[in-house]
C-alpha cells in the first residue's frame, strides 16, 4: 500500500490513508509486549485498544469516506480535503489525551481522571463531523450515483460509528460514570458497534 501511494499522485486523502495504515501497524505492535506488571500491561493494552481503534482507524475511515465522496458526489476535492483535515484534527486532538479515561483503573495519578474525561467526552466530535460531512457532500453533490450500495454504505457507516463510538462511548467516558459502567454491557455495546 505504501509503495502504491508513494508512486502515485500525492493527495491529502492518500497521505492520510498512508498515515492511518502505518499507525495501524505501529500501534498493533504494543499488543505483542507482555510485561509482568499488570498495571504496565494495561497501559500497553489501552494503547492498542484506544489509540489503535479510536485514533488511527478514524484516519483510515475518514480517508476512505473522502475518496468515496469525491468519486460519487462530484464535489470539489478542495472542499472534501478541508473537511478531512478538520475531522482528523478532531480525532487526533481528542483521541490521544482521551486515552487517559482508561488510566483510572491502573493507579495513574488522579489528574488523568479529568484529562481523560474531558478529552474522552470530546471524542464524539470527529464522529459527528463525519456524519455532517458525508450527508453534506451527498446533499451538495449529485445524489443519482448508480452505485446505491456504496452511497448507502457511506451514509450508514458514519451513522453507525457515531452511535457506537460516539454516543455509547460518551455515555460512559466520564470517570465517575465509568466507575459503575466499566465492564458492563455498555462497554461491550460501545466496542462492538464502534
Amino acid at each position: 500500500i505504501s509503495m502504491t501511494i508513494l508512486k502515485g499522485r500525492k493527495t491529502a486523502i492518500g497521505n492520510v490513508l498512508l498515515l492511518g495504515m502505518w499507525g495501524i501497524a505501529v500501534f498493533w505492535l504494543f499488543a505483542f509486549y507482555n510485561p509482568g506488571n499488570i498495571a504496565l500491561d494495561k497501559i500497553y493494552w489501552w494503547y492498542v485498544v484506544h489509540l489503535w481503534v479510536e485514533g488511527v482507524w478514524e484516519l483510515v475511515m475518514a480517508s476512505v469516506l473522502a475518496f468515496l465522496m469525491i468519486k460519487m458526489t462530484g464535489v470539489d476535492r478542495e472542499v472534501i480535503e478541508k473537511w478531512l483535515y478538520a475531522i482528523i484534527g478532531l480525532a487526533l486532538f481528542s483521541g490521544v489525551l482521551g486515552t487517559g479515561h482508561h488510566y483510572y483503573w491502573i493507579g495513574a495519578p488522579a489528574y488523568w481522571q479529568w484529562i481523560g474525561s474531558i478529552f474522552g467526552a470530546l471524542e464524539v466530535a470527529p464522529f459527528f463531523a463525519m456524519v455532517v460531512f458525508v450527508f453534506t457532500m451527498v446533499w451538495k453533490g449529485r445524489r443519482d450515483h448508480p452505485n446505491k450500495a456504496a452511497m448507502l454504505w457511506s451514509l450508514g457507516c458514519t451513522v453507525g460509528a457515531f452511535f457506537g463510538a460516539g454516543v455509547w462511548g460518551f455515555m460512559h467516558t466520564l470517570s465517575f460514570v465509568n466507575y459503575y459502567s466499566h465492564g458492563t454491557q455498555i462497554t461491550a455495546a460501545h466496542g462492538h458497534l464502534a
